[in-house]
């Protein structure tokens, strides 16, 4: 019970930026420093054996952006076959082309993904540098970007479709309207009972 009051009162508590920040403001302060602590150690260690772990982040880097590409192609094919329905990459006879040439794509934008994270980490001494910063920044951006970019067009074409559908018989015939309400009983009628107007004298 207690559990479960306390639980609910913490969910009842006031919500927002202003409200957020003064419950986490410190705590986040205080994990900034060891937090820090552990990313720098982390970050000597891979370096001082960054031959070792040179391969390591090529297939890792290689399998990130097969899977980024995959989900990027798919999506856009997405939006192009709700855009535009009557272009042929959309149609259904071009299909497997479509396929092979989105796959083709995908490996070779993978390949060479792999292959400059495996050259920008050649040099010990060289790191870091600017090359590797900007496509560490835009490999973490993009996704993103792309997932609000997706979600927004979800979204309109959602609320498209609603604006679209009509409630009752003709906007949905599996769902019948609802029937009508009973008429109130009035005074005078048979449908309900009536109280007496006035008492009998006694």
């Amino acid at each position: 019970m207690f559990g479960r009051r306390t639980s609910r009162q913490a969910d009842d508590g006031p919500r927002g930026l202003v409200p957020f920040l003064k419950r986490w403001t410190i705590p986040i302060v205080g994990a900034v420093t060891p937090v820090g602590l552990i990313v720098v150690n982390i970050a000597a260690f891979i370096v001082k054996h960054l031959s070792e772990f040179r391969w390591s982040i090529t297939v890792a880097a290689f399998v990130s952006s097969m899977m980024l590409n995959s989900w990027m192609g798919i999506n856009v094919f997405r939006v192009l076959q709700r855009r535009r329905p009557d272009h042929p990459w959309v149609q259904e006879r071009n299909q497997e082309l479509v396929l092979v040439a989105g796959v083709a794509v995908v490996i070779v934008l993978s390949v060479l993904a792999a292959l400059f994270c495996y050259w920008g980490l050649n040099d010990p001494n060289s790191l870091p540098n600017g090359a590797t910063f900007f496509s560490g920044a835009v490999a973490i951006a993009l996704p993103i970007v792309l997932q609000g970019v997706f979600a927004r067009g979800r979204g309109t074409r959602n609320a498209a479709v609603d604006a679209r559908v009509t409630s009752g018989p003709r906007g949905n015939p599996s769902l019948p309207s609802p029937p009508p309400a009973p008429p109130a009983a009035t005074p005078g009628s048979s449908s309900g009972y009536n109280p007496p107007r006035y008492l009998p004298p006694s």
